[in-house]
């Protein structure tokens, strides 16, 4: 009870692109997890490309006066990025405000809900033309 209460946030960390409206679907899921009972502060960051970098976006949290920021890497493999690159950037920031408690969560990687995904994927598929007949859509939208 004399506790005090920590303030938390969760930021996702994503690849990035250079594409406009690449990094759509991680912004849903943000703010999709904003809108869950205990979302609270969920900020979304990227690597390179478009978007706010990690740094930013990390002090933003902390001048909001959160203490404890969960990052969760928004990758399927644990590639460069995850095993040296996002590590690095965190501890760099982490050593500017020793005061907040800096997770690194883990990555999406495998899941069984992965392979109900992909087989839904896989269906929604089964309809689509042969790439030689389309037009210049981006293969990852449904056409229409």
């Amino acid at each position: 009870m004399g506790k005090e209460a920590v303030m938390r946030a969760v930021i996702l960390i994503g690849h990035g692109s250079r594409a406009a409206g690449a990094d759509d679907d991680m912004e849903k899921i943000a703010t999709g997890l904003r809108a869950k009972p205990a979302g609270g502060i969920v900020e979304t960051c990227r690597m390179a490309g478009r978007g706010i970098p990690f740094a930013d976006v990390f002090e933003r949290c902390v001048a909001r006066g959160v203490r404890e920021i969960v990052v969760l890497p928004y990758f399927l493999h644990f590639g460069v990025h995850l095993r040296e690159d996002i590590p690095k950037i965190l501890r760099e920031s982490g050593r500017k405000h020793p005061e907040v408690r800096l997770i690194l969560g883990r990555h999406l990687g495998y899941d069984d809900i992965l392979v109900d995904l992909v087989a839904k994927r896989i269906g929604e598929s089964a309809g689509l033309p042969d790439i030689r007949e389309s037009g210049p859509l981006p293969i990852d939208r449904f056409p229409g």
